[in-house]
């Protein structure tokens, strides 16, 4: 039998109950890439930029959500050039979000509602209530001014996603602001 080797960095991890014995967990890139083994399954929403995985596959679990903090005159294109961008800068896959998520407002902002529907993602508002109630990383007064809460894209990512902030919030002045949070499994 030919050695398979797995390495996994986000998702859940529950699926592997028993191996078979031809099948090696590795902790990391470097060790799978170091490993005898023939075939490699990665799990991760990670870019991997290695000509020596390029025989790989490659899984990509629904792990990111985007918070989104916007305007309501915010484009489509304004807002998938702010997630590629950060998505981009943090090595992160496009094909691993989850969701995208703002506080929820009079009326829905239809750049958003557009982004959504193009790239088949959900898009998911959270209250202003339950946001104000996130610790957020970096928190805004002007922010707070015009929405009611100090924090939009860090505070919804961090809630909606039940787990981690990984990208604190990327300023794309004048109308849109990203941050990216990890579910944690």
């Amino acid at each position: 039998e030919e050695k398979i080797g797995v390495y996994q960095d986000t998702g859940n991890r529950n699926w592997f109950k028993e191996l078979p014995k031809n099948v090696k967990i590795y902790r990391s890139l470097d060790d799978l890439k170091n490993s005898h083994s023939k075939v490699h399954l990665i799990i991760s929403d990670r870019i991997i930029n290695d000509d020596f995985f390029e025989n790989s596959v490659i899984y990509r679990p629904p792990s990111l959500v985007i918070g989104i903090g916007l305007h309501w005159d915010t484009t489509k294109q304004t807002i998938k050039d702010g997630m590629d961008i950060s998505l981009k800068k943090y090595n992160l896959s496009l094909k691993s979000i989850a969701k995208l998520v703002s506080i929820k407002k009079p009326k829905d902002v239809q750049g958003l509602v557009d982004v959504g529907q193009e790239m088949g993602i959900p898009v998911e508002y959270v209250e202003r209530e339950e946001v104000a109630e996130v610790l957020a990383p970096n928190p805004s007064e002007t922010v707070k001014a015009f929405e009611g809460t100090s924090s939009v894209s860090e505070a919804a990512a961090i809630k909606a996603s039940g787990g981690k902030l990984i990208v604190e919030k990327q300023k794309f002045p004048p109308n849109l602001t990203i941050a990216i949070a990890r579910i944690l499994d």
